[in-house]
């Protein structure tokens, strides 16, 4: 399986509406592309978790305009898509004593693949399980 260690970005913004778009908007105009994006809500704000192709540029940028940014390294997966291939790789973590702190993921238009980013325990031994799950 295909599997990689990106920088993902974490940003902690009000709750409101066009908090999103100026974030991404100010990011498109430096010529930052998001490659995954999951947003969440909670009571008191919003978390973007973003994957951009230049985190260092867009970490300043968001930097710059006043918010908190925290960065971390994750697993990016390419699972082909279809039935059980999510089940098996956190299966395989599962058994090898690793935890998903969390996970988001997006399919591709022509649905063959699905693009899984997961926040693990231990980065270095869950790529290594990953990497030796048979395709």
């Amino acid at each position: 399986m295909l599997c990689t260690v990106e920088r993902q970005l974490s940003v902690a913004i009000e709750n409101q509406p066009g908090r999103l778009a100026a974030i991404c908007r100010t990011l498109a105009q430096h010529h930052i592309n998001i490659r995954n994006l999951s947003v969440v809500d909670n009571i008191e704000q919003g978390m973007i978790r973003l994957i951009p192709n230049d985190p260092t540029l867009c970490r300043s940028l968001l930097t710059d305009a006043g918010l908190c940014v925290v960065e971390a390294d994750v697993l990016v997966v390419v699972l082909k898509d279809f039935p059980g291939q999510l089940a098996k790789v956190s299966e395989s973590l599962g058994a090898g004593g690793i935890n998903i702190d969390y996970a988001y993921g997006t399919e591709d238009s022509r649905e063959h693949e699905l693009r899984m980013v997961f926040k693990v325990s231990n980065l270095p031994q869950a790529r290594e399980i990953i990497e030796s799950i048979p395709a």
